[in-house]
């Protein structure tokens, strides 16, 4: 009886789901959407819903908060956030004799539309009107758009030497969707999409000059660790790409 439970209790610890930290970490399998015409605009905070369909935009940049339902739509300047210590991001917008109360609440969301996840939970009230659906912050997304410097690929130290002729790297524009750079000996360039979790290289198109030593010997991994979905982390001037919650790459930002 004792070994019959015990079984029974490793089946159902097996059987568990992995936690939401874990899954976050393992490589993804659905393709991040397109926020480049956000980036372009400048927005900052992106959420959207159904039943109704509705759509809202915070452009502090602008300084212009954009809600549409249907062909109901409104813009107005954007008020004071209110940060909640667990994260919770409050906006009160006065409109007309009435106003525009939205909550961003840090959470797992998938659109039920779409089947695209995204980060927050939101609720907005007009007009005794209560919308729900999902928002992401696009700052995330925004720290991407630099030049990067390998400086480690697959544990091994990446560094500049007499038989390199440049260390690879990346200039990413998600405002643009292309990607451009160099192996470290060959020109590389093509299209790029990233949400707040995944970064999708390609296809990319290199150019074709000879690449001897070490620059050679680099080039083929660096473009086979660019050919698949990879988690990512930035922070303080450091990007690293993980594939299936490893680090498959570092890289530095350029100053």
């Amino acid at each position: 009886m004792r070994t019959l439970l015990f079984g029974i209790l490793l089946l159902a610890t097996a059987c568990r789901r992995p936690s939401t930290q874990f899954a976050a970490m393992l490589t993804p399998v659905r393709p991040p959407a397109d926020y480049s015409p956000y980036l372009k605009a400048g927005d900052e905070l992106v959420a959207l819903g159904n039943d109704p369909t509705w759509s809202l935009t915070v452009n502090p940049s602008k300084g212009t908060l954009f809600f549409k339902s249907g062909k109901d739509s409104l813009t107005t300047s954007v008020p004071e956030r209110q940060t909640d210590s667990d994260g919770v991001l409050r906006y009160n917008a006065p409109v007309g004799d009435g106003s525009l109360n939205i909550v961003f609440r840090p959470d797992s969301c998938v659109d039920a539309k779409t089947g695209q996840p995204y980060d927050y939970r939101v609720q907005i009230d007009r007009h005794g009107k209560h919308y729900v659906g999902c928002g992401v912050s696009l700052q995330k997304m925004t720290l991407l758009q630099d030049i990067w410097v390998l400086t480690e690929l697959q544990g091994k130290t990446i560094a500049a030497d007499a038989s390199r002729q440049e260390v690879p790297r990346l200039e990413i524009s998600l405002t643009d969707g292309r990607v451009t750079g160099t192996t470290g000996c060959n020109r590389l360039s093509g299209p790029v999409k990233a949400d707040t979790r995944q970064i999708v290289f390609g296809p990319l198109i290199t150019t074709k000059m000879a690449c001897m030593g070490a620059a050679g010997d680099l080039e083929g991994p660096f473009l086979n660790a660019l050919n698949a979905p990879l988690m990512y982390q930035i922070g303080s001037g450091r990007l690293t790409l993980l594939q299936n919650g490893a680090a498959l790459m570092v890289f530095k930002k350029v100053d």
